[in-house]
């Protein structure tokens, strides 16, 4: 009996010790860990007892004009007292200061942390967002390596600064412009398809933006690199022609207008053209002059102002001429039309 009270008595406390450890792991789930190791430098600064005093001491510090050591005393506020009405502040000091020193892409990050974090509690979202875009086009236009032959452009790293600044504020009065340039930095960097891409968003995402009209036209004139590019793909010459005809219905009185409807003619000539030279490859082939004849039609029906209708008109008629003769005097004949085609000039489009 003696040896189960015993038993009892460890159990019980056992138990309350072990609930007290409990709670105590408990109690530090809840505490905010630092997002980083102190520097070697820090361990002698001044540890104040209150984030008010630690505020006033670091600002102190960066109105004497000693950013780094400023922002090391910010950081120790932001660690230890992330909570306090005053770490949004230290936190805000502390990305413009690396703006201050020319380090965009600590600035850049410090913002971004002190969005994530500090949302609802920061001072002037707008003016946050407005650094942030300002750095996201320091890095679009900035020139790497000078010193070797004038340095080099790569407007393509600044696109995840822009995504950032869209996605920290999507209504907001930068959202347009960086989506737009989006499209540019991508089109600078000769990533036409990417550039389609964020010019579209932009046109689907903020139709009514200053920027939708020239985010069109930048679009159309992708799309026409490509053609030139790729001369043999249907697929991206009727992606143009849409373009050009999305373009005038939503901007009749665009200042690309001209420009628009010079394109159409010349494309309408490239399509018109790819149907003659169907047509002419069934007039190539022995015995096929009906075919040649319909598509000869064909193309005239679908493209009567091509300047090439006068010249598949002629084919026509000298393909019933050819059908009208016997079998035999046809065969001897096939040849000197197809050398006859030949000395057809081609039409540039």
């Amino acid at each position: 009996m003696r040896i189960t009270n015993y038993f009892l008595l460890f159990l019980t406390v056992g138990l309350c010790f072990g609930g007290a450890v409990h709670g105590a792991d408990d109690e530090k789930a809840y505490v905010v860990e630092e997002r980083g190791r102190s520097t070697w430098r820090g361990m002698f600064d001044t540890k104040n007892p209150a984030s008010a005093k630690q505020w006033e001491y670091a600002l102190d510090t960066q109105n004497k004009g000693l950013l780094k050591k400023a922002d090391r005393r910010m950081l120790y506020l932001v660690r230890r007292w992330p909570n306090s009405k005053e770490a949004p502040w230290a936190q805000r000091a502390r990305a413009d200061m690396f703006y201050a020193r020319g380090k965009l892409k600590d600035a850049f990050k410090e913002y971004q942390y002190l969005i994530d974090n500090y949302s609802s509690r920061m001072r002037d979202y707008d003016s946050v967002l407005e650094s942030q875009f300002n750095i996201a086009v320091d890095t679009m236009n900035r020139r790497r390596m000078r010193w070797l032959f004038g340095g080099y452009r790569a407007p393509e790293y600044a696109v995840d600064y822009f995504e950032d600044v869209i996605r920290n504020g999507p209504q907001g009065a930068r959202a347009p412009e960086a989506q737009f340039l989006i499209g540019k930095a991508y089109q600078e960097s000769n990533e036409l398809e990417l550039s389609i891409a964020g010019y579209a968003v932009l046109g689907y995402r903020y139709p009514d933006s200053s920027f939708a009209e020239d985010a069109a036209w930048q679009q159309i004139n992708c799309l026409d690199l490509l053609r030139k590019e790729y001369p043999s793909s249907r697929d991206i010459l009727d992606r143009t022609l849409t373009s050009t005809t999305v373009f005038l219905t939503t901007y009749p009185a665009s200042k690309h207008k001209s420009e628009i409807i010079q394109l159409r003619n010349r494309l309408y000539e490239v399509k018109a053209r790819k149907a003659f030279d169907e047509a002419t490859f069934y007039a190539k082939v022995p015995k096929k002059p009906e075919a040649a004849i319909l598509y000869y039609r064909k193309m005239i029906e679908e493209y009567p102002k091509s300047k090439l209708v006068p010249e598949a008109k002629k084919r026509i008629d000298d393909l019933e001429s050819l059908m009208a003769v016997p079998d035999r005097a046809l065969a001897e004949a096939v040849p000197r039309s197809t050398a006859v085609e030949k000395e057809t000039p081609h039409v540039d489009s």
